[in-house]
């Protein structure tokens, strides 16, 4: 168990539903290609974009990627309610996202300095290969996410359970 973090894209009917409190949409079969689990990388990646442990520039769409967005409903999702991104955030945060590739996470990828920060679920020891490449498949499947999302106009909500 742990603390995972997931998207989830949608059009604007969607999100009315889940405002109204209908959460148990985003788990129907119909919706499965349109939920994405990060697993536990989401703090490790927040940490590799920002530098922050928790926030970010003020000015930067991505200090908002993981702990952004605003409430949807009031809704515990384990850690909290889901935040939505609107399609407009979401096409900003597909585009700051294309920056990054493989070669500039892995300059600001840094499990000791990870370490030192409390990022989750870095643990003392932790290989650095082996966390970098689980840290970039998550990452890389949250850019393909957000890039799908905006192509299709849709509002992305994110939440940790």
């Amino acid at each position: 168990m742990g603390m995972t973090c997931y998207y989830f894209r949608t059009d604007e009917d969607t999100i009315q539903k889940i405002r109204e409190g209908n959460m148990d949409i985003i788990y129907e079969e119909e919706n499965k290609d349109n939920l994405l689990d990060i697993d536990k990388s989401w703090h490790a990646i927040h940490f590799t974009l920002t530098g922050c442990a928790y926030d970010g520039e003020e000015d930067d769409p991505l200090s908002y990627l993981v702990f952004g967005g605003e409430p949807v409903n009031e809704e515990d999702m384990g850690y909290g309610p889901a935040r939505l991104f609107p399609k407009e955030k979401t096409a900003q945060l597909s585009e700051a996202l294309k920056q990054w590739d493989k070669t500039a996470f892995r300059k600001n990828f840094n499990v000791v300095d990870m370490f030192e920060h409390d990022i989750y679920p870095v643990m003392s020891g932790e290989d650095d290969a082996d966390f970098f490449t689980y840290v970039w498949a998550c990452f890389d499947a949250v850019k393909e996410f957000f890039q799908k999302a905006a192509e299709e106009s849709q509002s992305v909500l994110t939440f940790i359970a």
